[in-house]
C-alpha cells in the first residue's frame, strides 16, 4: 500500500501559476481518506519558505512539513559529497540565500565546487565564472537536470541546459546531481516521512525525471500528460508508468483514484 504521495509542480499541480483544474478537490480526497501527500520540486529558483508562501497563496494544503525541493536535496548531496562551506552558485539569489541559510557560502574565492540551479537571473558574467573554475578543475554538481521549466508561452531555459553550456567548453559534466531522479531527493524524502521506496508514489509530468525516478528506485509512477511529456514522447524510454492520466483532474473518478493508492 502506498502512504505518501509526492506531487510534481510545474506541470503536474499548476502551469504557470495557475492551478491545473482537480489539483484542490484532488488534495481534499486524499486528506479526506487519511493519505499523506508532498510537494516535490526540481525548481531551484527559490527556496522551500518561499514555496510554502507560494502555495499558500494558491489556497494548497501546504505546510513545511510536506514541501521538498532541489534545494534542499542539494544541500543533502553537498554534505555528503564533504563540498562546501564555499562554494560558486550558479542560480538565483533566492537559492543562494537558502544555501547561506544551512551553511553555504557563495564565493568566487576559491570555492570547492560549482553548483548550477535554475538560474532566472543568468549573465554572461556569471556563467563565464561557473566555467573557468570548472576548466581549472573544481567540481560541477547541479541541483537538478531538468532542460527545461514548462510555462503557458513556452518552455523556459532550465538547469539542464546551462550544464549543457558548460560541458560544450570544458568537456566536463556535472559530479552528482541532487534532484529527481537521483537518489539524494528520494533520501530527503524518506526520512522526511518514515517510508519505504515501494511505499511512494510519484506524481509527475515528466517521463525523464518524475518516472524515470520511480522506475530506478521502485516507486509507483503515475504519468499526468499536463505539462512536458506527451503520449508519443513515451516511446523514447525504455520503461512506463504505473498509471496514465491526462492530468490530475482524473482522479474524481474513484477506480483512477484506486490506482494512485493500490
Amino acid at each position: 500500500m502506498i502512504k505518501v504521495v509526492l506531487f510534481d509542480l510545474d506541470g503536474t499541480v499548476y502551469l504557470g501559476g495557475k492551478l491545473i483544474k482537480g489539483a484542490n478537490s484532488l488534495f481534499r480526497k486524499l486528506q479526506k481518506k487519511g493519505v499523506p501527500f508532498a510537494f516535490m520540486t526540481n525548481n531551484s529558483s527559490i527556496g522551500p519558505a518561499d514555496y510554502l508562501e507560494k502555495l499558500k497563496s494558491l489556497n494548497l494544503p501546504a505546510t513545511k512539513d510536506n514541501i521538498l525541493t532541489s534545494c534542499e536535496a542539494a544541500k543533502l548531496m553537498l554534505d555528503d559529497l564533504k563540498l562546501g562551506p564555499k562554494i560558486y552558485v550558479l542560480g538565483t539569489k533566492k537559492f543562494a540565500e537558502y544555501l547561506a541559510s544551512v551553511g553555504f557560502e557563495n564565493t568566487e574565492n576559491n570555492p570547492s565546487a560549482v553548483l548550477v540551479g535554475f538560474d532566472k537571473e543568468l549573465t554572461f558574467d556569471k556563467l563565464t565564472a561557473a566555467t573557468r573554475f570548472v576548466h581549472k578543475g573544481v567540481p560541477l554538481v547541479a541541483s537538478h537536470p531538468d532542460l527545461e521549466c514548462p510555462s503557458p508561452d513556452g518552455p523556459l531555459s532550465d538547469a539542464g541546459m546551462i550544464l549543457a553550456a558548460i560541458k560544450s567548453s570544458t568537456g566536463v559534466g556535472p559530479k552528482a546531481i541532487a534532484g529527481k531522479p537521483n537518489r539524494w531527493i528520494v533520501k530527503l524524502a524518506r526520512e522526511k516521512f518514515g517510508v519505504k521506496n515501494d511505499e511512494i508514489a510519484i506524481v509527475g509530468d515528466r517521463m525523464s525525471t518524475d518516472m524515470r525516478m520511480a522506475h530506478k528506485f521502485g516507486m509507483k509512477g503515475v504519468l499526468v500528460l499536463s505539462g512536458v511529456t506527451k503520449r508519443a514522447d513515451m516511446k523514447k524510454f525504455n520503461f512506463a508508468p504505473d498509471v496514465i492520466v491526462d492530468s490530475v483532474a482524473d482522479f474524481k473518478d474513484d477506480k483512477v483514484f484506486s490506482k494512485l493508492l493500490n
